[in-house]
């Protein structure tokens, strides 16, 4: 009996021991990316074998809360992923899960979306492409706008030539053609971790993981008025969970100038094939080699130069050689609560031009931490630039300058008793200094302070909501000076007046966004709504005050000076205030619905006018997820159309711009009374925006595995009501007015295509193509057919925007019509060229890797449009140009030519000479279309050679993780086409498109090396 009851005993412990091994415990933990540590939003967990427990979804920072027994399995899975199991054992506490991406699923590409959020690309009604960092700093570029060039398909970048941009290039970016005819309105808009910034070529490019290009107005549709040209959304690095590491690399090119307008050096200095010392035309006699004299003479002696033909351009002894030297380091690592990212970076450069150099150190730090629901993350960027460049002038005269003019020997200007010093230079005018002498004496400086920080706190107040409050600050200030040295002469044509003009330019934009993220599964449909306030202020000032006859040679200060002072301070403050909202709704995540509206009111329009609303509707289908048959495919493994509508107010307005200024008049109403007058341009104050309505429709497609996969989309937008000044009638008491009028249309055809041709254990060949064509055309100009935009472009109804369209040669039959004399005749109107922006777009990029060894290089090209020159001109009057010289500078019958007789009647030319001097080539250069060229072009933009150190030369040592090192190249060789000496097409004069200026400095050409170490 006994023995009995000690059994039941024995065993009713071990039923309950049973029971207390199988009591509930909660765990919780977070699931985040392998790669890049970030949270991983909708993960399904589960506890294996036990659906009593259920699955759990993760929230938006990719933590769950779920029930088990110890010794049961956890299972998490996500699609795109590949799923794991997870043992769990009594040690579990707050545990972090890390899931790998399933690289056979193209499908679940996650990009940066608007707000800077994370979506699935099989979500998205519109185009967005990815650059990631590698692709990003293939050429190692300080600028990182600039290492995206023909890395994107409809992205157009061009740098620009600015006053102080020697070493500090301007850029103009276009996504998808042009929408607004006011030029400065066109960019993108940027942002930075959520927050939109007003500028990014300052960000350090080796910081960046990668740069999402959200095309077009759909794509961007939450951000109103400033994502109607689409958006560049940059995403910065963060520390990895217990992975400390540091990281040096240094970029080390050298840059020389090329693609120089050839000139002729046939014929030296002089007038009508006169040598003449003092001449500085290339009108003389030819090039014989004798000793002649040059210039007047020194303190009683006559400089002498040897008159002949130099043995190669003498212009290349004006430049000098580049030099970029580019340090970065950096630090990172965290726990599984915290990372933080530290980088340095200092970058010193050389420029071209004797005397010009830049430098930039900069200092980002990104930290975030999670406390239990509540997570923060900060992240601050400081930059030093320091600018020293010349200001306009010394380059566009050393192309109308004599073939003979030694410029290595320029370079010693300051030996008073030197032919090369301003005093003794061999040509009095001022237009033709020594430009060496122009280059150090007339200096532009400035010392820019950039701050950027974004504060961000995101509070999950269940699995299916949170709250996101981010707030970001941009402030840049910068202190520049001008100067330009005096110069005393009895020679009044030698004379420099010094100058000097102080300036500082403070801008500060402080944005606030609050965020109310939701999202719930029903069933087979899921569902995501999105609400949120936006609230932006702007602040600018800007101060000048100059003085431009100063008293003495070495003394820059206004109070030095005769005269009165100059200058001025200009004031500006924007405000905007946004209401938006998104909803998404999904269907067995393969099909997508998704609404759009946001709200804008802001400070430039009239306040009873300006608040306007912008609505959306996007929707993407994955069919190869849908149709039973098509899955598991192993031709086709992925297939998804997608497509958009929405209608963006755009805003170009520039702050009190409707406002009826007032300004001062000497002599108004007379004498020294103090007097005002109006603007005559007229204030318009029902002015509304510009509305883009814009669609889009994609096919994206994955091959064999996604070995081979392919993007195609058609986008068009309509932009009605454009903002721009037009001329009325004087008798309003104005001339101009700003209109609601004008439209522009814009269509763009793109095609990505990409491909692993070979992948096994030694070689990896990776390619990738991209294209697009842009259709841009001006409808319904408010002044008649055309606009004029800027010298020789236009605005013309019907025709590609913009138009290049210029005088021509009178022609009769396809032949050159002269006059009775030989002299060539402008035709009675303007011809239209063709567009001046490139409407074909190419883009072709490898990675070949074996072993040890990468191989990378991207290929650009653009075709279709048009470019001219303002320097031909001038070379064409100065004797330098090229064809000048095409007939020795004797009379000619020019060949297929005609004469215009006296009676009006024209005939073939078979016995009238032209004269073929300075005043004929001055006429012939005045002819517009002699200066333009078709702008196609073929160019190796980037390529690099790389070596990794293999892991058996690193064994055995405990400071170096990996090192490796490369040989980088950045426009190496171009391809253009015949008609075309100006120029590289890519290189424009400020803000201009296809224009090649007289001050504008050559394109160059880089080769360099790189090393990188990981500790």
């Amino acid at each position: 009996m006994i023995k009995y009851y000690f059994s039941i005993l024995l065993l009713l412990l071990t039923y309950s021991s049973e029971l207390c091994a199988q009591t509930h415990v909660t765990l919780a933990g977070r699931v985040l990316e392998q790669q890049t540590d970030e949270p991983i939003r909708g993960v399904s967990v589960s506890v294996k074998g036990n659906d009593r427990s259920g699955a759990v979804i993760t929230g938006s920072q990719g933590t769950f809360r779920i029930l088990a027994h110890q010794g049961q399995k956890l299972i998490v899975s996500h699609v795109g992923y590949l799923p794991t199991e997870i043992f769990i054992d009594k040690d579990w506490s707050n545990r972090v899960i890390y899931l790998t991406k399933d690289n056979t699923l193209l499908s679940e590409v996650v990009v940066t979306g608007a707000l800077g959020i994370k979506r699935q690309s099989r979500e998205l009604g519109t185009s967005a492409q990815t650059v990631n960092n590698e692709d990003l700093n293939l050429g190692k570029v300080v600028n990182p706008l600039l290492a995206l060039s023909s890395k994107v398909a409809g992205l157009r970048i061009n740098a620009t030539d600015l006053t102080t941009g020697k070493t500090d290039p301007g850029i103009q970016i276009r996504l998808r053609g042009t929408r607004s005819l006011n030029r400065s309105k066109n960019d993108p808009l940027y942002v930075v971790d959520g927050v939109p910034l007003p500028d990014i070529t300052r960000i350090n490019p080796n910081d960046i993981q990668d740069i999402t290009v959200l095309k077009g107005a759909n794509a961007a549709a939450l951000y109103g008025s400033e994502g109607v040209n689409g958006a560049i959304m940059i995403t910065t690095k963060s520390g990895k969970s217990d992975r400390g590491q540091i990281n040096f690399s240094n970029s080390t090119t050298f840059s020389n100038v090329f693609l120089l307008p050839p000139a002729q050096v046939t014929f030296g200095q002089g007038q009508n094939g006169i040598y003449s010392p003092v001449a500085n035309e290339s009108w003389g006699d030819k090039f014989n080699g004798e000793e002649r004299d040059f210039g007047l003479p020194i303190n009683g002696v006559q400089p002498t130069k040897r008159y002949e033909v130099p043995s190669k351009d003498n212009r290349l002894g004006f430049f000098d050689t580049g030099i970029t030297i580019q340090n970065d380091l950096s630090f990172s690592g965290g726990d599984t609560e915290s990372s933080y990212f530290m980088s340095l970076q200092d970058v010193r450069i050389k420029g071209i031009i004797p005397g010009d150099k830049s430098s930039r150190t900069g200092a980002r730090f990104n930290g975030s931490r999670r406390f239990n629901r509540l997570n923060t993350s900060f992240n601050v960027n400081y930059v030093f630039f320091k600018n020293n460049t010349t200001s306009d002038g010394p380059w566009l005269s050393a192309y109308t300058q004599p073939a003979n003019i030694d410029y290595k020997g320029a370079r010693n200007w300051e030996d008073p008793s030197s032919p090369n010093h301003p005093l003794n230079w061999y040509n009095p005018v001022a237009s033709t200094r020594n430009p060496i002498f122009m280059a150090d004496n007339n200096r532009n400086t400035s010392d820019q302070h950039t701050l950027n920080s974004k504060l961000e706190f995101n509070y999950e107040f269940a699995d299916w909501f949170d709250a996101t409050y981010r707030t970001g600050l941009y402030f840049q200030s910068e202190p520049g000076r001008v100067t330009n040295r005096k110069l005393t002469s009895s020679v009044a044509t030698r004379n420099i007046n010094g100058s000097v003009n102080d300036t500082h330019s403070g801008f500060t934009r402080f944005n606030n966004d609050l965020i109310l993220n939701f999202h719930k599964d029903f069933g087979n449909f899921s569902t995501k709504l999105l609400v949120g306030q936006n609230v932006r202020m702007d602040d600018r000032k800007q101060i000048n005050v100059s003085a431009s006859n100063l008293l003495f040679e070495d003394i820059y200060n206004q109070g030095s000076r005769t005269g009165e002072l100059t200058g001025g301070s200009t004031i500006t403050k924007y405000r905007s205030l946004a209401t938006y909202g998104e909803f998404t709704a999904g269907y067995k995540n393969y099909l997508f619905l998704t609404l759009t509206g946001r709200n804008d009111k802001v400070s430039v329009l009239d306040p009873n006018n300006n608040s306007y609303f912008s609505p959306g509707i996007s929707s993407s289908f994955v069919f190869t997820d849908a149709i039973e048959s098509l899955k598991n495919n192993s031709v086709l493994n992925y297939g998804r159309v997608y497509t958009s509508y929405n209608k963006t107010g755009n805003v170009t307005l520039d702050p009190y711009r409707l406002n009826l200024t007032y300004s001062q008049t000497a002599g108004f109403p007379y004498g020294s009374l103090v007097g005002f007058t109006p603007s005559l341009s007229e204030p318009n104050l029902l002015i509304k925006p510009e509305f883009v309505k814009s669609y889009e429709v994609g096919l994206q497609l994955g091959f064999f595995n996604n070995r081979l996969s392919t993007d195609i989309a058609y986008a068009h937008s309509d932009s009605d009501g454009q903002i721009f000044n037009a001329g009325i009638s004087s008798a309003t008491g104005f001339n101009s007015t700003i209109v609601n009028a004008g439209q522009m249309i814009n269509k763009t055809l793109e095609v990505m295509i990409n491909g692993t041709v070979i992948k096994n254990d030694k070689v990896k060949l990776d390619l990738g193509f991209n294209f697009s064509y842009t259709d841009t055309k001006a409808k319904n100009l408010f002044a008649g057919d055309e606009f004029n935009i800027f010298r020789q472009a236009y605005a013309l109804k019907d025709h590609q925007y913009p138009t290049l369209r210029m005088t021509d040669f009178l022609k009769e039959d396809g032949k050159i019509v002269l006059d009775k004399d030989g002299n060539v005749i402008p035709s009675d109107e303007e011809v239209v060229l063709g567009t001046m922006v490139p409407p074909y777009l190419f883009g072709f990029s490898t990675k070949l890797s074996y072993q040890s060894f990468t191989l990378g290089f991207q290929i650009d090209s653009r075709l279709g449009s048009w470019m001219y020159s303002e320097v031909f001109p001038r070379m064409y009057a100065a004797g330098t140009h090229i064809e000048t010289v095409k007939y020795d500078r004797q009379p000619f019958i020019m060949p297929n030519s005609m004469i215009r007789l006296a009676d009006g009647s024209i005939v073939d030319n078979t016995d009238v000479y032209s004269k073929g001097d300075k005043a004929w080539w001055t006429a012939y250069g005045n002819i517009q279309t002699t200066t333009a060229a078709k702008a196609d072009y073929l160019k190796l933009r980037e390529l690099y050679v790389g070596y990794d150190l293999p892991a058996k030369f690193l064994a055995g040592q405990k400071l170096f993780k990996k090192a490796s090192i490369g040989f980088v190249g950045n426009n190496l060789f171009i391809i253009r086409h015949s008609s075309n000496k100006i120029g590289d097409p890519e290189a424009l004069y400020n803000q201009t498109d296809g224009y090649s200026s007289f001050r504008q400095i050559p394109t160059s050409r880089s080769m360099g090396f790189n090393i990188n170490m990981t500790f």
